[in-house]
Formats: structure tokens, sequence, C-alpha cells
């Protein structure tokens, strides 16, 4: 056998618990329910999955390093590849780790290139005894857990909407770019996981009716919950993205008034400097003739007469209700 580098091997005692399973001798078949969980970017463990006398479509899903969430059904079992919330701290919130689910009746084959938190908790369950006790249970808990943290991702995000569309409220938030950034990116993150969890409703609302031999009736039901759960994911999911929609849109409205009444002021200011512009353009001519040129107080009168120009176009822009 190929020399594999798993991540790790279990077989499920029936108890909720599980003991270490040594990859090097596992059997392609074996009356013990076992769970692996390996790389599917290592190249020793591709080779590895074609010793396990695997369908070549399904070792070639199975290894596909692009995948949305998809299924479909083999006589001998069923492959279903699902996306989770990366959890790590530097990760962003629509960065989502696809994970690959191979479920037979008595073996579930889940492949990763990185962390899955869904698969670290299920396995923690099963150190403590509290875990699944069978194959199919052991998909059914992970899909469990990847939803649970989708939907408190989802709730963070509704969260964040509020907190912004508070913000917009206030009067000068409209000069706050960090609110118009963060509501970008904020958008940005919804259209990344709505490109996930769409796919992924559609995923568990066929799952929810599938008869295969390897799924049992509860297992049936708890896939239904499961659906119903992703489905509401999705639609609190679609309610932030128009949360947000107007949240920018209340933004660039506030945005507009101020710009449209900074333009307003630079008009009237330009409307009535024109005219006095115009006069004083006419007087600082270099030519004879030029009215009160040799007067002592000449300046005197006309910045007066300017004065009463501005002070007449005032009044005629007021009574016309410029302003």
């Amino acid at each position: 056998m190929t020399t594999i580098t798993p991540e790790f091997g279990v077989t499920f005692d029936g108890k909720g618990g599980a003991k270490l399973l040594d990859l090097e001798r596992v059997p392609n078949t074996s009356e013990k329910p076992m769970w692996i969980h390996i790389d599917y970017k290592d190249t020793e463990n591709q080779e590895w999955l074609k010793e396990m006398r695997l369908d070549e479509r399904v070792i070639e899903n199975l290894v596909d390093e692009d995948t949305s969430p998809r299924y479909f059904p083999k006589k001998k079992g069923i492959l279903v590849v699902m996306r989770g919330i990366n959890t790590q701290k530097s990760a962003e919130i629509d960065d989502m780790v696809a994970l690959h689910i191979w479920l037979e009746k008595n073996r579930i084959l889940t492949l990763s290139h990185r962390p899955i938190p869904a698969v670290r908790r299920v396995r923690s369950l099963l150190r403590k005894g509290m875990g699944p006790e069978t194959p199919s249970d052991c998909f059914i808990a992970l899909l469990k857990v990847m939803t649970e943290h989708i939907e408190n991702t989802i709730v963070q995000i509704g969260d964040e909407v509020d907190a912004l569309e508070e913000k917009v409220i206030e009067p000068d938030s409209f000069r706050n770019k960090s609110i118009r950034e963060n509501l970008s990116q904020l958008r940005h993150k919804i259209v990344g996981l709505r490109r996930y969890l769409v796919p992924q409703r559609d995923v568990a609302k066929v799952l929810r009716s599938v008869s295969h031999p390897v799924l049992t009736e509860e297992n049936t039901n708890q896939l239904r919950e499961i659906y119903l759960d992703l489905s509401k994911a999705v639609e609190d999911l679609n309610s932030a993205r128009d949360h947000s929609t107007v949240t920018q849109e209340e933004l660039d409205s506030k945005t507009n008034v101020s710009l449209n009444q900074t333009m307003y002021i630079m008009s009237i200011v330009i409307v009535i400097f024109t005219p006095l512009t115009f006069i004083t353009g006419l007087l600082g001519a270099n030519i004879g003739g030029i009215p009160f040129g040799q007067d002592s107080h000449g300046f005197s009168i006309i910045a007066l007469f300017l004065f009463l120009v501005a002070v007449l176009q005032l009044s005629v822009l007021k009574k016309m209700r410029w302003f």
C-alpha cells in the first residue's frame, strides 16, 4: 500500500467513541465502521484512493481543488461536497473551506486541504465518547456543525449591518470614510458567502429526499432539519444583503444631498461675484477714460457701488427664493 499522510483515521466503537486506526493496514473492505480524513492535494493520498478501488468519477470529485457544493449518488455510496466557514482569526468570513465526503455503509472518507473546524469538533466529541456511532451519523454530525458555524456567521453579519445602519443615521456619517469602506467590505463578504451557500442549500434540499442504503430514516429526518436551517441561513443572508443595500443607498443619498447643497451654495456665490468681477475687470483695464481714475475718492466710490450691487443681487435672489 502506498504510504499516505492523513490527518487521522478512526474506527467507531458504536458507543460514541472511537479508536485510532492504522491506515497502513486499512483493507479495501472492513466490517468495522471507520472514518478517514486526509489531504486531497497530497499525491500519495490520491494514489491511495485508487487502491481503495473507488470509482474514477468519485476520485475525480474527491481530489478536485475548485468545487462548489454538489451531490451525486453511486450504487455503493454517495459523494457530497460541502463548504464550511473558515474560523481562523486571520481568515476572511467568505473564505469557505471545501470538505469532500464519500459515504459508504461502513466507511466515511473526508478530504480537505485546509483545516475544517467541523472535523476537529466531531473528532473531539469522539475522544470524549460523545460522538457519532456510525459513518452515516458522522456525516450528519459534520453537516450539522458546519451549518451551525454558518448560522453564527450570518448572525454576526446581521449585527454588523445593524451597527453600520446606526452609524449611517448620524448627521455627519457621509464624512466618515471608514463607514463606506466597512459597508463595502461587508457587502463583498455577503456576495462571497452566497456563492456557496445557495448551492449548498440546494444540495441539502436533494439530500433530504434521498433514499439510499447508506442513510437511515433518522438520518433523512436530520437532513431535513439541516435543509431548513440552511434555507433560513440563506434567507437571513439575503435579508442582510438587502439591508446593506438600503444602508448603502441611504449613505449615498446623504452624500449626494450634501454635495448638492455645496454646489448650490457655490452657484449662488458665482452668481453674485460674476457681475462684480466683470465690473472690476473693466475698471482695471489699462486704458484711458477709466471712471474716477484721477479722483482721490475713486476707490471708495467704486467699493460702495460694488457693495450696493451685491446687496441688490442678494435682494433679488432672496425674492426669487433661491435661499
